[in-house]
């Protein structure tokens, strides 16, 4: 695996997911996420540690296309921040754009790096149908 640069800042965080799935780069996008994080699917599907959360990451690449994000806000309390953004994929050559709002939780690293203990493109439809609970 090569080397990724680390995320400094917690608005970062989804700008620098979108630039790794544009380049196709898996590595990049697994090397966000830290130890037992969970990543939720645009089905809702929560995807849980390193192996889940990869291959969630390489069902998305298949889709292809090229990924947006522009940060809304960033909470930090200590090394725990929230963070949101706007996100839109625009599919290429088929299909229709997706788009969305995420919210994450982002924990910081000793050597300053930010990465994703939860990440979820989905939060607006979350709060939609706010039915779900989880644990």
């Amino acid at each position: 695996m090569k080397p990724v640069k680390p995320v400094l800042q917690p608005q970062d965080m989804s700008p620098t997911l979108a630039r790794a799935f544009n380049a196709r780069d898996l590595d990049a996008m697994v090397a966000l996420y830290d130890e037992g994080a969970v990543f939720v699917d645009e089905a809702g599907v929560d995807h849980r540690g390193a192996d889940a959360i990869r291959a969630a990451c390489e069902d998305l690449l298949k889709v292809g296309g090229t990924m947006t994000s522009n940060p809304r806000f960033a909470l930090v309390a200590g090394d725990i921040a929230l963070s949101g953004a706007d996100w839109r994929l625009e599919p290429g050559a088929a299909g229709e754009a997706l788009e969305g709002r995420s919210l994450e939780v982002l924990r910081r690293r000793p050597d300053g790096s930010w990465r994703y203990l939860v990440d979820c493109p989905i939060a607006d439809l979350l709060v939609a149908n706010s039915g779900l609970l989880r644990a």
